[in-house]
């Protein structure tokens, strides 16, 4: 398991992932291969960044490629925001702001359609 991550299963077909602490290169593998696996096992994904103190443009890479995986199968892949501003930054500099499903609680982003 990556360090930093927990996978929740808050009901079928849905799967939350809480990144905490700082998700970089190290971790790129182990974050695509899980992203891929809940990506194809669930209909919602949700990767909760709220408590990620840093991310960097691997990491950017693969939110970017687990979208476009749930959009090949006809399902989600959202963000859970309210993160650290670095996080925040990290994210509308790229413009993936502007492509992901991003939520401000885990609720809407479990919920919404």
């Amino acid at each position: 398991m990556i360090a930093d991550v927990k996978v929740l299963r808050p009901g079928a077909g849905r799967a939350v992932v809480e990144f905490t602490g700082e998700h970089d290169i190290e971790t790129r593998s182990e974050v695509r291969e899980l992203f891929t696996r809940l990506v194809e096992q669930n209909q919602v994904v949700v990767a909760d960044l709220s408590e990620a103190l840093f991310i960097d443009s691997t990491f950017l890479h693969n939110l970017a490629q687990a979208h476009r995986l749930a959009q090949t199968r006809g399902t989600y892949f959202r963000l859970q925001l309210g993160t650290a501003p670095i996080v925040r930054k990290a994210l509308e500099i790229t413009g993936l702001l502007d492509h992901l499903d991003c939520f401000p609680d885990r609720e809407q982003a479990l919920s919404s359609h």
